[in-house]
């Protein structure tokens, strides 16, 4: 028996399946999947919640300087859901989120409450990883003082919430 041609069929065969084995770790549509199934285990949560002047796109935000705000500006709460279920039906990844808003004196009195006031839901072929949502909010009859703005995010998959707050000053 030669062990030369034995040995260079073992490399090549070696060498195959490794490639092989490497370019199945490497998948980008993997990797994705291994990550919903992460964040569909892991509870829910919000990653990020600034207060902010404008609002382009997923991490692409202007923070406002401080936490002191105008009676009647408009504020856009940014916000990156952690951990949101998404459901693999047919062929379709979903996710569904919502979000309520209420705005809390310091005294932790309810002065304003909207229950559903955004809604994220996704029905689409491939897994959505980056998500984010955008809460526009008018300080209209808001009196000075101290406030306490606080989101709740509903996952309507999985039957998880989580909140998240932003305390500022109300000026004249």
């Amino acid at each position: 028996m030669n062990i030369k041609p034995l040995c260079f069929f073992l490399l090549v065969t070696g060498l195959s399946l490794a490639s092989s084995v490497f370019a199945q770790e490497t998948d980008v549509s993997l990797l994705k999947e291994r990550i919903i199934n992460l964040q569909s285990m892991n509870p829910l949560g919000i990653r990020t919640l600034v207060a902010c002047s404008k609002v382009t796109d997923y991490g692409s935000y202007e923070p406002l300087p401080d936490n002191k705000v105008k009676s009647g500006d408009v504020i856009f709460f940014y916000f990156e859901p952690q951990n949101p279920s998404t459901q693999k039906a047919e062929g379709k990844y979903e996710i569904w989120l919502t979000q309520d808003m209420v705005v809390l004196t310091q005294a932790q009195q309810e002065v304003f409450k909207k229950e559903d006031a955004l809604e994220i839901h996704y029905l689409t072929s491939s897994p959505r990883l980056d998500i984010y949502g955008v809460y526009q909010l008018t300080l209209a009859d808001i009196s000075p003082g101290k406030y306490l703005f606080k989101v709740i995010l509903h996952d309507k998959i999985k039957g998880e919430k989580a909140s998240a707050t932003w305390a500022c000053e109300v000026v004249k």
